[in-house]
């Protein structure tokens, strides 16, 4: 895959102002750029004043704070009660077998050398001290500025995602875990130095730490699980004080700065489940109160906007699924400890069903598809730190306190536009729904009727993943394509048009709908249709039967185009890395454990190199069969047919 050189970055601001712009129309985008105007004025005054008194706790702000209570003891008790996956995370370390207990103090060591793997860098030694702003896989460094003048992206293929994501302190919990398996103090000071490093080089509101309030909720929780671990013995730290008086800041920062728009996602999650942990600190006095009741009033409405009936969340990617169960769960958890009773029966009952549904579509390898986006964003890893892989959600029982029963009958998610297939040793998911976010589609790529297939436990055909954001955004592009899709691409388009420049949009044009949907334990059909290329010339419509004979472990694809002209067809298989030949009408693909035939009549197959990303910043080399012929008008319909052999 070839990436293409960035414009250059005024250009490119531009283009994404004036893209937004055609976007909201002349009325709306010009009210917006009125309004983006004074915005700037208003932080232009706010940095002013910020460089004269910069934030911080005065005197008798945190005993206030605190309501007279003494912070080790509500750490090491209520904090404790609201994060009950933090209390279950320290019973744990007690039931370590050594093998265990060797792999964590591994991981907890690699922390304490600054050996770090994150997002797709593998193991890399930051020094012996830690730069907060830099992207060290690029070299790229952020200014400590104030968040109104930090720039987003550079348009060089630095990652902000990079900084953010080693400031959430995921690593600290380990480091404290570490602390109370073993008594070495080590691990103690090193908490400590990072907090007091990090202190020093993140006033509040500056630098790209401070850019996104998610980010400043996720590491305020990881902050306050660390201080619940350890606090018997920080309390009586130099740095304790100074990270109460921080975790204050964080708490007055995300309700200052929430990020609530007309139509919301994991980010505003994020913000309440951030300052529930932060009020639990601060529970006594009528400020953390305050914060756990407007958290908690905000959870009920948010669960009604973000996760469909049937409990999908509206992202239209299971990984985000993963991230708001594990928000929704850890908040629920927080606010019944707080404010217990503030929740309807309907809530919990969906939030089963956000739980039933990653039963579902975790495939028999116990790994979820990445259909969507996937960041391996996460709130609290503790123990999973550097150590499990991204694509298992199994975390999410554990975390409810329920046990995980793997599924054994397919399953229907007609809201969330998911279609899980079982029967024997076959599994297959397919996809057909909405792009997510009420058209936006901040998270969607262009799959629809695309579907996995798993036979033997040996995955097959997959889901390529995300790979990266805006750190490369053609290749962004290329892995939420409809080329890159198991599905059918008809004249070269795409099922869905993303506006240039916009990489967290796919506005909803495919409109796919069921059309059936007949699961049995032996043999289950979907059927499907969507309307992504309507508008081309003369437009078309793409109709996809599957027929699943799960005895015989054949499935068997009827595409239909409904046109009055002709178009090239191209049908792809993303499969997963194997060896591919290439026979008379059809390819046989080699996997570890069985082989993969794909045969049909009229079609030119062919074998690509492609690429699949099993983690965010992480690709792998994969091949793509790509099977084509031209198209004939009226209702041309394709038939092939794969089989799965021993």
């Amino acid at each position: 895959m070839v990436t293409q050189p960035y414009p250059p970055a005024g250009l490119a601001r531009i283009r994404v102002g004036a893209a937004k712009w055609r976007r909201l129309g002349p009325y709306r985008g010009t009210v917006e750029a009125a309004r983006s105007a004074a915005d700037v004025t208003s932080k232009a005054l706010r940095r002013g004043r910020l460089r004269v008194r910069p934030l911080h706790v005065r005197r008798g702000e945190l005993d206030a704070a605190l309501g007279g209570a003494a912070a080790a003891e509500v750490l090491r008790g209520r904090v404790r009660d609201t994060m009950p996956v933090v209390a279950d995370f320290e019973r744990r370390l007690g039931e370590l077998d050594e093998a265990e207990r060797t792999d964590l103090l591994a991981r907890a060591d690699d922390v304490l050398d600054h050996r770090f793997d994150v997002l797709g860098s593998g193991p890399t030694e930051l020094g012996d001290r830690i730069d907060w702003q830099l992207d060290f896989k690029t070299g790229r460094s952020w200014p400590a500025v104030h968040i109104s003048k930090v720039p987003f992206t550079y348009f060089d293929y630095s990652d902000i995602k990079v900084p953010w994501e080693l400031s959430r302190f995921h690593q600290l919990p380990l480091l404290a875990g570490a602390w109370r398996l073993t008594g070495d103090r080590r691990y103690l000071r090193e908490v400590g130095d990072q907090i007091e490093g990090w202190l020093r080089a993140n006033p509040v509101e500056y630098g790209v730490n401070w850019y996104s309030t998610m980010d400043v909720a996720i590491r305020a929780a990881n902050w306050v699980a660390t201080l619940a671990l350890c606090a018997d013995d920080a309390a009586h730290e130099p740095w304790f004080t100074s990270a109460l008086e921080s975790l204050l800041l964080h708490g007055r920062y995300i309700r200052s700065y929430p990020e609530y728009y007309d139509i919301r996602g994991n980010h505003y999650l994020s913000n309440l489940v951030g300052i529930l942990t932060v009020a639990a600190v601060f529970f006594d006095g009528p400020e953390g109160r305050a914060w756990a009741e407007w958290a908690t009033s905000e959870l009920v409405p948010e669960m009604e906007h973000q996760v469909r009936s049937d409990g999908c969340d509206h992202e239209a990617s299971t990984s985000y699924h993963r991230l708001v169960c594990e928000f929704m769960i850890c908040a629920t958890q927080a606010a019944d400890a707080l404010l217990p009773g503030s929740f309807p029966d309907w809530y919990r009952e969906r939030l089963d069903l956000m739980l039933g549904f990653v039963a579902h579509y975790t495939r028999p390898d116990g790994l979820a598809p990445q259909i969507g986006d996937a960041d391996n964003g996460r709130l609290l890893p503790l123990e999973d730190y550097a150590s499990t892989d991204f694509r298992s959600h199994l975390h999410l029982f554990r975390q409810a306190r329920r046990p995980y029963t793997p599924a054994t009958s397919s399953a229907a998610y007609r809201a969330g536009g998911y279609f899980v297939v079982r029967g024997g040793d076959l599994y297959s998911i397919v996809r057909c729904g909405d792009t997510g976010m009420y058209g936006l589609g901040g998270h969607a790529h262009n799959d629809q009727l695309s579907f996995e297939l798993m036979v033997e436990g040996q995955p097959l055909i997959v889901d390529p993943g995300p790979y990266l954001y805006k750190s490369d955004p053609v290749a962004r592009n290329q892995f939420r394509s409809t080329a890159f899709h198991t599905t059918l691409r008809i004249a070269g388009a795409e099922q869905n048009e993303w506006p240039p420049a916009l990489v967290f949009q796919l506005p909803d044009h495919t409109r796919s709908e069921l059309l059936r949907f007949e699961p049995g334990p032996q043999r289950t059909v979907f059927e499907g249709r969507h309307h992504g290329y309507e508008e081309l010339d003369p437009p078309a419509t793409h109709t996809r039967l599957l027929e699943f004979d799960c005895p015989a472990r054949q499935v068997t694809i009827r595409d239909t185009v409904s046109c009055v002209g002709s178009h090239p067809l191209v049908c792809t298989f993303t499969l997963a890395p194997c060896r591919v030949s290439v026979h008379d009408g059809g390819v046989t693909a080699e996997f570890e454990r069985c082989r993969l035939v794909i045969e049909a009549d009229g079609l030119e197959f062919a074998v690509e190199d492609g690429w699949i990303a099993p983690s965010y910043g992480v690709r792998e080399r994969a091949p793509f069969v790509r099977a084509r012929r031209l198209g004939v008008p009226g209702e041309d319909t394709t038939e092939l047919v794969l089989r799965v052999e021993s």
